[in-house]
């Protein structure tokens, strides 16, 4: 993952990124499935029509859409994973249960075989993982101090040498994000850093510049070091920055958007 590590220090264009939450909508199976009802109350001889017999596009996937300026782009996985520089690949598992089997390994790997023992209380390396996780993938659920269970299985995974399907967690996070946000339960900024690299490789921020000075204050961009523009940094994310400053051999490096060949065009 050290690639997609590497991505996050690029430029944040924050007026896009602030946009994209205001206008982006998830187009899933369930929108689909509206698409269709819509089609058949306009038309009722459609009932049990295909989705091609009534005009409509196929289904093949989940897609994030939304338009700025005028210029209509489109997120999906294999979008999300060119801009993470990380394989479609690994494991994936969400909606599991308190008693799923797999949490027992949880406790032993990562507790050390201990449930009560306090996440503040784990060792070093994974309350680094659980950092990573929470601010580098996408935020943490359950309490301010308790992930969830599919947060904990996650956590496992990272613990125990796992390779998870990081572009499907994300791209799963972000409908979760848009889906939120829609019914008003949470209004949050997330994965501005991720989201500029994809505005950026798929030609958005370019054809943006071609248009003229007018979108001058839209392509004003922010560096941000190792972080997601996900949340305001603790105070004990900035000890550590700090004690890393002090560290002979290591600075902060902000890098641009490197050309990604092979990104598919989202415009």
């Amino acid at each position: 993952m050290f690639e997609y590590f590497h991505m996050l220090n690029g430029p944040t264009y924050v007026k896009l990124v602030k946009d994209f939450w205001v206008r982006a909508e998830v187009y899933d199976i369930d929108a689909a499935k509206v698409e269709e009802l819509q089609a058949m109350a306009r038309d009722p001889s459609l009932r049990g029509k295909s989705r091609k017999e009534m005009g409509l596009e196929p289904f093949r996937q989940t897609k994030i859409r939304f338009a700025v300026m005028g210029v209509p782009i489109t997120i999906t996985e294999e979008v999300i994973a060119k801009a993470c520089r990380v394989a479609p690949t690994g494991r994936f598992l969400w909606n599991i249960t308190r008693k799923h089997p797999l949490l027992e390994s949880f406790t032993s790997v990562v507790l050390k075989g201990n449930s009560a023992t306090k996440l503040v209380d784990i060792d070093g390396h994974h309350r680094m993982l659980l950092k990573f996780m929470t601010e580098c993938f996408f935020q943490k659920g359950g309490g301010s101090d308790q992930p969830s269970a599919d947060h904990k299985l996650v956590l496992y995974f990272l613990a125990s040498f796992n390779k998870i399907n990081l572009p499907r967690y994300i791209m799963h996070h972000l409908c979760w994000a848009i889906k939120e946000g829609i019914r008003s339960k949470r209004k949050q900024i997330l994965c501005g850093r991720l989201l500029s690299e994809i505005f950026t490789q798929g030609q958005l921020v370019e054809t943006l510049k071609n248009l003229g000075n007018a979108y001058d204050k839209t392509l004003r961009s922010q560096n941000h070091h190792w972080k997601n523009n996900q949340r305001q940094v603790s105070a004990k994310y900035e000890a550590y920055q700090e004690i890393l400053s002090q560290r002979e051999g290591l600075e902060r490096v902000f890098s641009s958007s490197r050309t990604n060949e092979g990104f598919p065009s989202n415009l």
